[in-house]
């Protein structure tokens, strides 16, 4: 039976319908689908890291037990596309694609887990999803030269996960993407591109795509639920329930966040979705957002190459666009030019989070909000 995610739908405002009738809601972070993406040919200035945030009294909220909810350690647990079993059947999937190797988290049974300690490609990753914020992150393990574990500290800040890696005891904020308290205070975290999107639509992009499994963590996967299910569908908003958050913007409205330096801005889904392409600057950094109807997915790069800056038409068929100053064609879910004079240089992806406004509002309230 196919479960309802009317929470999707609070975003514009309707009343709960079936998830399958309203495909094209699916809320999916700003990420690129292929995280190998290297420009090929031109670099674009490096961008100032944001701000360091020093913790205050009182941010830290103590809401389970250490471990409570228990972090998987993936080795071993997966299983092929091919051999999947009926539940997947239009899941939402974390979906990631390393070096070669595809991997899918279902977030049905990471809201039970929370954080996915694996390694995909060679490389030591961090699967992180925060129920409370409906925020999907994936890190890299390795931090300071040193690669790390990481499960859940039952802390939270200002209603979002609090990560503790097993090495050094240090606090981690999941969207804030960096320590806050311990060993390695003042260190980042470094984003890797991934999408959430549906498990259907991962398979057709990458068929080969291996899936974590239930069943090889010790779960019945016909029983397997949602404990946060009732969550998604009520008004409350984080913990307390009641959260204030400026901007006239619902409490549990999906917007797209990006920071560059000090600089901060907010996306609401439905205006991403409606225009289809969107061109911004953010400090001083040209921006492009584009929304796949296809897959549902909003791709963000930075709008220029080398110090050429470039602005776009509206999206043509086949997943392409074409800029206005050298004509050239764009694959926007790769960022690579395919023909004309810039063909073979790549568009830069910059990081962009999902989550609830709530949670985005309450890590970074001086947030402006954007309006077309």
């Amino acid at each position: 039976m196919q479960r309802k995610w009317p929470w999707l739908l609070l975003l514009l405002g309707m009343l709960a319908a079936c998830r399958t009738a309203q495909r094209d809601l699916t809320p999916v972070p700003s990420r690129t689908a292929e995280s190998t993406i290297q420009p090929e040919a031109v670099m674009t200035t490096p961008l100032p890291a944001p701000p360091i945030r020093r913790l205050q009294p009182g941010e830290l909220v103590i809401a389970a037990d250490r471990d409570a909810i228990p972090a998987i350690m993936a080795q071993e647990r997966f299983f092929a596309a091919a051999t999947s079993t009926e539940w997947l059947d239009g899941e939402y999937v974390i979906g990631l694609a390393l070096n070669g190797e595809a991997r899918a988290y279902p977030i049905r049974l990471l809201s039970s887990h929370e954080l996915v300690n694996d390694t995909v490609g060679g490389e030591a990753v961090l699967i992180s999803w925060c129920p409370l914020c409906f925020s999907a992150i994936v890190f890299e393990r390795t931090v300071a030269g040193r690669e790390l574990t990481f499960g859940v500290s039952g802390m939270l800040y200002h209603d979002n996960l609090v990560m503790v890696d097993h090495q050094t005891n240090t606090l981690w904020s999941q969207l804030l993407g960096q320590s806050l308290r311990g060993a390695l205070r003042q260190q980042r975290l470094t984003v890797v591109p991934s999408i959430l999107t549906t498990w259907g639509e991962w398979k057709q992009l990458y068929p080969e795509t291996l899936v974590l499994s239930a069943e090889r963590l010790g779960q019945y996967e016909g029983e397997l639920t949602d404990p946060y299910a009732g969550y998604y569908t009520s008004g409350a908003a984080g913990l307390a329930g009641d959260v204030a958050h400026p901007a006239d913007v619902p409490a549990k409205a999906l917007v797209v966040g990006v920071q560059v330096g000090a600089h901060l801005r907010a996306y609401p889904l439905p205006v991403l979705r409606e225009a289809g392409l969107v061109e911004d600057e953010l400090g001083g950094v040209p921006l492009l957002l584009v929304y796949d109807a296809a897959l549902q997915v909003v791709y963000v790069y930075r709008r220029e190459v080398g110090e050429m800056g470039l602005s776009f038409a509206a999206p043509e068929q086949h997943h392409t666009l074409r800029d206005q100053q050298t004509g050239s064609t764009w694959d926007w879910r790769t960022g690579q030019a395919t023909s004309g004079e810039l063909a073979g240089t790549r568009l830069t992806p910059y990081p962009a989070t999902l989550a609830f406004w709530f949670a985005w509002a309450g890590i970074f309230p001086e947030t402006q909000v954007y309006t077309p």
